[in-house]
């Protein structure tokens, strides 16, 4: 409660919804009608992809104040993550709260839900005796677990029976609430010649404007010679042409219920109650009967016109503040850009932490979303005298000038101001128009988030400036500074005359067998012998050193001495103590190989003022001497298992080039034609290895840039000299990123088969990011005057899917193999798939399912829309190219 005033939090997501946003104003003025103050805790995301954008979204809900709150009310239907759904009631409940439930249902819970089946049943009896229809067909939602189709089956079915007609299994079928598995329906019924049924019903109105234009396709009139009805009553319904018979939900009906239900949960030791709102049947000309009377069509143009209008002017005004926040660089500005992109009456209320938070990269993150205390910065066009500047506002006020607002006939909207699941504070909007002010909320909500994320990568490329520095005098394998440290160091050691009149010795640790532990054994490993040195010289010298890891294979320690007499001892302690460290690491290591270390000194007296290199060289030279007279040790362990004839094996397969290539067709999901192939690496018989550890092997000899030059010149000179195989089909070829051809090899490339890349796909993978540079060189390839193309590999399992889009800009999306597997059981695969296509589409970009193993997985990836279909269902991978799928 506010100033006598009840308060009421609404929690919802997609505010922005011409639906939500009508109902949500509906409710606002009814609530302020009798009394209540409504708070919308609002995301403009409905959790569906649940990663860390989401998160940041969703903490506006850890804004619900339950000392201020009285009743919450919350949209079911409109959160796809049923975790931050239950989350958000099981608080209320926590805190003793009631909570009203719209469109959903819960335990404990007041409810408010749509009871449509008396209309719908009538909208169905009124097609069968208002225009004699007895030939019927139903065209649902989901097959299976969709308890929404399963109700209007059921609608259909008792209104057929009521009117005396049998219903039949055969006459209902299944459009998934979408264009294409419809249009496949309605191919079934009117296609090629066929009669279809007088009256099609369809579960909602996406369906019905798709009925319609496929049997105007086929030269079927709607209603005259079949009648066609929806479900939803979208505004479309009203200017689609026939006007669509429908059955819409009562807008005002469900605002003036959920007021009512708030009003009973209100009421002391109220017990939960479920209310309904009625569904209003509306008959127009899709069933036969006369237009419904709607706003002149010169009216309606009009109004969009001036919608369109004002939507651009705020755009361009928003634009015109993201421009401006391109050159933020401290806090002033951000505060001026900030006040100035908001709308009037709006205010940004950031944790008084946020810019430690930001400047502290690595600070430890807590479990609270929200400071107690806020930094509350004002809309410039705000004409409230009280707020004229950035002020200090506590959580628990949760709104600003909450005295005046509740003597007010406005509502709030809340929504959180992250970047990833980073919360920086939330955005709070006061309004009495929701509808007018629906879309500008959103815009200043993103652009606000985009000026925190700006201001947020300032400060980390700042960091990462100041790293970076750092890192050119630091070894990365150690942490022990490198030559260039070292060089630092001593420079400004000797810079002090006070120092050179001590002696010093300088040491140079080196591992003779450093190559042969990286060919054979990996990078891994000799990063670990690495590290076990520097960590043993780190024990075993005093404090009054030095120690500089100055190459891949040497270390130098400098040592510097107050008492001349201690350096003999000094260094015999040191490397004794070292060398038994390395010897006890050699015995309990249980490696296959030595880590075997040599040593040399230099001990220079006092006067002494030459460069650090010359004194390295020094040291250098007596290490040399002492591995001289010790000889060279043993690499390996008598008692170990030699690697050799692995790293032999690798390395025949690169010397004598043993690679061979199978290819898998890719098959067009409209024709069954086969496309393209897609070439994967084998290798000879005699080398014993598959694909992944010929990559492994690859890894860990430093080989990979070989694998890249040998595959991509291979298949383009099996591709350019068997065109009877390949005719005019493409081949689409794996890169490795990291390991482009450099641009010697590169030019090489352009110049044998620069003839054949307009028939050439170069496939990315998703989950690693492309360089630059790289993207560069293959875009050369690809290019317009080539004609290539480049795919998007295993599509949906890296976490930067449009980032990587907007940066490849492909023409081929391979959907990876994860998402094709059982996605006619998945819907959660199959909204995936969907999506990707529709956005696809929109950008003139190919999908491609790969991994199709199954007759179910392949018809569903077609009824999806994909463009392309590669897996063992359509054909394996073969020696040679096969000509055509077969008909089995």
């Amino acid at each position: 409660m506010m100033n006598g005033r009840k308060i009421i939090g609404v929690c919802t997501t997609k505010i922005q919804d011409s639906m939500r946003a009508d109902i949500c104003n509906r409710m606002h003025h009814i609530a302020e009608a009798a009394g209540y103050k409504l708070i919308f805790f609002n995301s403009f995301v409905d959790f569906y992809r649940n990663d860390e954008f989401d998160k940041g979204a969703a903490a506006v809900y850890d804004l619900v104040d339950y000392n201020i709150i009285d009743v919450l009310a919350v949209f079911g239907d409109s959160f796809c993550s049923r975790d931050v759904l239950d989350g958000i009631i099981s608080g209320a409940h926590d805190h003793g709260v009631p909570v009203v439930m719209i469109n959903g249902t819960a335990d404990g819970c007041f409810s408010v839900t749509g009871d449509y089946s008396k209309a719908y049943k009538s909208l169905i009896s009124h097609v069968i005796k208002e225009h004699g229809i007895t030939d019927t067909f139903f065209i649902a939602g989901q097959k299976k677990g969709d308890a929404e189709s399963a109700m209007r089956i059921r609608c259909y079915k008792e209104a057929l029976e009521e009117n005396g007609i049998q219903f039949e299994e055969s006459r209902v079928d299944y459009g998934e609430y979408w264009e294409d598995p419809t249009k496949r329906i309605l191919f079934r019924l009117a296609g090629e010649g066929r009669v279809p049924p007088k009256a099609i019903f369809c579960a909602n109105d996406h369906m019905a404007f798709a009925a319609c234009a496929e049997l105007k396709r086929y030269g079927w009139r709607v209603p005259e010679d079949v009648i066609v009805t929806g479900f939803d009553g979208l505004d479309a319904a009203d200017h689609h042409e026939p006007q669509l018979t429908t059955c819409r939900d009562d807008h005002e009906a469900l605002a003036a219920a959920a007021v009512k239900a708030i009003g009973l949960a209100l009421q002391d030791g109220a017990e939960p109650c479920a209310l309904t709102y009625p569904y209003i049947p509306r008959f127009s000309e899709s069933c036969g009967c006369k237009k419904l009377a709607q706003s002149d069509f010169r009216e309606i143009a009009s109004k969009l016109y001036r919608t369109n209008h004002e939507m651009e002017a705020h755009e361009d005004f928003e634009y015109g503040w993201i421009d401006r926040m391109l050159d933020i660089s401290d806090v002033n500005a951000l505060n001026f850009a900030l006040s100035g992109c908001m709308l009037e009456n709006s205010y940004v209320c950031l944790n008084n932490d946020f810019l430690a938070s930001i400047v502290e990269q690595n600070r430890t993150a807590t479990d609270r979303s929200y400071t107690d205390n806020l930094v509350v910065i004002p809309s410039k066009y705000t004409k409230d005298e009280g707020m004229c500047g950035t002020t200090g506002m506590s959580l628990s006020e949760l709104i600003p000038n909450a005295d005046k607002w509740t003597e007010s006939s406005s509502c709030y909207i809340l929504d959180s101001i992250y970047v990833g699941s980073k919360v920086y504070g939330y955005y709070a909007v006061c309004t009495d128009n929701l509808i007018y002010n629906k879309h500008k909320v959103r815009r200043v909500h993103k652009t606000i988030n985009i000026a925190f994320s700006i201001f947020s990568n300032r400060f980390k490329q700042d960091n990462m400036r100041q790293r970076v520095e750092r890192a050119a005098l630091t070894n990365s394998v150690t942490g022990m500074p490198n030559l260039k440290g070292a060089k630092k160091w001593f420079d400004e050691f000797r810079s002090d005359k006070a120092n050179l009149e001590i002696p010093i010795s300088v040491s140079v640790y080196a591992l003779p067998k450093y190559s042969y532990i990286l060919e054979n054994y990996g990078l891994e490993q000799i990063e670990e012998a690495v590290r076990v040195v520097a960590e043993s010289l780190k024990m075993s010298n005093p404090n009054d050193c030095f120690i500089a890891h100055i190459a891949e294979d040497e270390f130098a320690v400098i040592n510097y001495f107050r008492d001349p007499n201690s350096i003999s001892d000094v260094i015999n302690s040191a490397t004794s103590v070292f060398f038994k460290l390395i010897e006890a690491y050699n015995t309990d290591s249980g490696r296959e190989y030595f880590v075997e270390v040599n040593a040399g000194c230099a001990v220079l007296s006092s006067d002494w003022n030459d460069s650090l290199e010359s004194y390295i060289k020094f040291a250098n030279s007596e290490m040399y001497m002492n591995r001289l007279k010790s000889g060279q040790g043993a690499a390996v362990k008598d008692n170990a298992a030699s690697p050799k004839a692995h790293y032999q094996a690798f390395d025949l397969l690169i010397k004598k080039n043993l690679f061979t290539y199978h290819f898998q067709p890719i098959v067009s999901a409209k024709t069954g034609e086969i496309c393209g192939y897609e070439a994967l690496m084998r290798t000879d018989a005699s080398i014993g290895m598959n694909p992944f550890q010929v990559l492994e092997a690859a890894k860990q000899y430093n080989k990979l840039y070989d694998i890249e030059r040998a595959t991509l010149f291979n298949i383009m000179e099996r591709f350019s000299t068997d065109k009877e195989s390949f005719g005019d089909k493409m081949v689409f070829i794996n890169t490795i990123p990291g390991y482009f051809l450099n641009a010697t090899d590169l030019d090489m490339l352009s110049e044998r088969y620069g003839a054949h890349m307009d028939r050439v796909v170069f496939e990315l993978t998703e989950q690693n990011t492309v360089s630059d540079e790289e993207l560069n060189s293959i875009k050369k390839l690809t290019g317009n005057d080539s004609g290539g193309q480049i795919a998007i590999d295993d599509y949906g399992t890296g976490h930067s899917n449009i980032v990587n889009l907007m940066r490849y800009a492909p023409q081929i999306i391979k959907i990876d193999r994860f998402l094709i597997t059982d996605i006619h059981k998945d819907l959660n695969k199959q909204m995936f798939v969907r999506s990707t296509v529709e956005f696809a589409r929109l950008n003139g970009i190919k999908v491609l399912a790969e991994g199709v193993e199954t007759s179910n997985e392949m018809r569903t990836a077609i009824d999806l829309g994909v463009d392309y279909i590669q897996g063992y269902s359509p054909a394996r991978p073969a020696p040679e190219p096969i000509r055509a799928i077969p008909e089995d």
